[in-house]
């Protein structure tokens, strides 16, 4: 079987506005081996007609989409259905604006690595308006681990890129649940893969009212934003990381180091109890890329808020 280049896995929904822009910063790509898979979840805009615009100028397929599944539940079924072969499996947002070189320098350093190897590619970022006026640029992370990718996420969907073990990987072990594919990419390959990340911004990032998960672009909406987690009674973000932990401990448990096991344990089982709550607080060892970060995750251990 001849190996394809590059999968581009796009999620769309009511994505009109922006989406032309997204388009056009593919077909400006220096790396041009590449296919669009795209799964429309439902929209009742002009975005289908859109695409169907754009088909005669870059390899689009559209994957069947009778029902509504969601953002991440949308890009694990695209995963799914684009099939094997590909060197590259990349994600894309509708909104965002690629760099020309994206796609080539995601490929090229996941041909430089062993290709039996579960590899995730991950970049940096260009926060920017709905304009596209500059507002900031990501920080890289201090740290990529297992202790890390089980609380908080560093690999943001739009510069992901997995090679073909990786995919094989995650289609074989599917999760029934999950917050967000691309944290659930982290944790998996933080333990049974390698994660490379490259500080590089690969994209303008868009932010606007409209985003299914944005950044925080000033220290004040950071603050906001947690408070408001904090407060918040919804089951999302942190206050769900033992859900993810124990789905996470279904999928992958058995091929799991002794050490990564009683990592993923100490989280599902550490809610249950007062006792466990307090290890997990004062001796876990679990770290975000923030000082500040870690200190409010050891008041929600305490407080069982995860």
């Amino acid at each position: 079987m001849t190996t394809k280049k590059v999968a581009v896995l796009l999620a769309t929904y009511n994505g009109e506005k922006y989406i032309a822009e997204f388009l056009e910063s593919l077909l400006a790509q220096s790396f041009t081996e590449f296919e669009l898979f795209v799964r429309d979840d439902g929209s009742t805009d002009n975005t289908l007609n859109i695409l169907t615009d754009y088909s005669d100028r870059l390899n689009i397929t559209l994957i069947d989409s009778s029902s509504r599944l969601g953002a991440a539940k949308s890009f694990i079924q695209l995963l799914i259905e684009v099939g094997e072969g590909f060197n590259c499996y990349m994600f894309a947002d509708q909104d965002d604006v690629w760099n020309f070189d994206k796609i080539e320098r995601a490929y090229t350093k996941l041909l430089n690595e062993k290709n039996d190897v579960p590899i995730l590619y991950c970049a940096g970022l260009e926060l920017v308006d709905s304009s596209l006026a500059h507002i900031s640029f990501s920080l890289p992370p201090r740290i990529i681990s297992l202790r890390n990718a089980l609380i908080e996420n560093i690999a943001t969907g739009c510069t992901i890129a997995l090679n073909e073990k990786a995919r094989e990987l995650v289609i074989n072990n599917l999760p029934e649940k999950l917050i967000m594919h691309d944290w659930w990419f982290y944790i998996v390959f933080s333990a049974l893969g390698q994660v490379i990340y490259d500080a590089y911004p690969a994209l303008k990032y868009r932010q606007h009212g409209g985003n299914v998960i944005g950044a925080a672009t000033s220290p004040v909406q950071d603050l906001k934003r947690r408070i408001k987690r904090f407060l918040s009674s919804k089951k999302d973000g942190v206050f769900s990381i033992a859900d993810q932990a124990a789905e996470f401990d279904r999928c992958f448990g058995p091929f799991l180091t002794a050490d990564d096991a009683r990592l993923v344990k100490s989280i599902i089982e550490g809610k249950k109890t007062m006792s466990g709550r307090f290890r997990l607080a004062l001796n876990s060892g679990f770290v975000r890329q923030k000082k500040m970060d870690t200190f409010i995750l050891r008041i929600l251990f305490l407080l069982g808020r995860f």
